[in-house]
């Protein structure tokens, strides 16, 4: 149907060489009908593979699949980030934790030698402590009604 013209279009581009000197006829046999045949196979072939793409690309459970896997990538890198500010934030609270810990430390070798301050300040804490048990023990008893 549309062989005849396109062959004879793609033998004048591919057979520019063979054609200098000749007549019209002879640049349409530069090619011969197997090549041309080959050559329209591959054409075939190649747009074939063209439709294939194009249409997988504007298939809806293609576009969804490639969502899914973008959102799931971008859910990973986030949840990568939030894992190292937890633990940058665990780490910081380790460190706050190591120097409160030694403060209290201190504050009890000073209460232990005799330091009003420091001995005030470890009944204070005693207290709390004391308070902070009793309202656990009430909420958990509250909390078993």
């Amino acid at each position: 149907m549309t062989g005849g013209p396109q062959a004879g279009g793609d033998s004048g581009a591919a057979g520019g060489a063979g054609k200098a000197g000749k007549t019209g006829r002879a640049s349409s046999e530069a090619l011969s009908p197997e090549q041309i045949e080959e050559r329209l196979r591959a054409q075939r072939v190649a747009l074939a593979a063209s439709v294939d793409e194009l249409a997988a690309r504007a298939d809806p459970r293609t576009q969804a699949r490639e969502a899914g896997e973008h959102l799931r990538e971008q859910a990973t890198a986030r949840a990568d980030r939030l894992r190292e500010q937890a633990a940058a934030g665990a780490d910081r609270l380790r460190e706050e934790a190591r120097r409160l810990a030694d403060r209290a430390e201190q504050t009890w070798e000073r209460a232990k030698q005799g330091d009003s301050e420091a001995t005030s300040a470890v009944a204070k804490a005693a207290a709390v402590a004391g308070g902070v048990v009793t309202a656990g023990i009430v909420l958990a008893r509250f909390a078993r009604r």
